[in-house]
């Protein structure tokens, strides 16, 4: 499944840039803001536990949108450690996933399904700001039957 999501981005980006480089950094943290919105409370009261939810999720959305709107230069001194950074991140997504009692291999197989139905005519669609955009033939991921 993870070789399917990296032939997504051969195909996506095949030749990276440093602007596709910090869209998709963008988009990685936009993500992160998206998990830490799905752990907020919205049926009891505010507490102290989303009011810093909240403000994480600000401070890295703001963050997340100027990388992907202004592309700002991105450089990383050590390889080394931006990879196993991601490996990390994987690792716990998953971790995170099996605790909950998440099927995350069904899922992330439906999210790449949905993900090349993004493609028009096999081919990627980028908006204005370098990002891949959803083709007419787009159908969203029904996680449903991994929750």
């Amino acid at each position: 499944m993870i070789e399917n999501t990296k032939k997504w981005f051969e195909v996506a980006a095949p030749h990276p840039t440093d602007t596709s480089r910090t869209v998709q950094t963008g988009c990685h943290l936009e993500e992160v803001v998206e998990f830490l919105g799905s752990l907020r409370s919205f049926d009891r009261k505010k507490d102290w536990l989303d009011e810093k939810i909240d403000f994480a999720a600000a401070e890295l959305n703001h963050l997340a949108e100027t990388l992907k709107v202004e592309h700002p230069a991105l450089p990383v001194p050590d390889r080394v450690e931006h990879l196993d950074a991601l490996c990390d991140q994987i690792v716990t997504a998953v971790g995170v996933a099996h605790m909950y009692g998440y099927d995350i291999i069904g899922a992330l197989n439906e999210v790449n399904r949905s993900n090349f139905s993004k493609f028009v005519n096999g081919d990627p669609v980028f908006n204005e700001h370098g990002k891949i955009a959803k083709g007419a033939d787009y159908t969203p991921p029904n996680l449903e039957p991994f929750v």
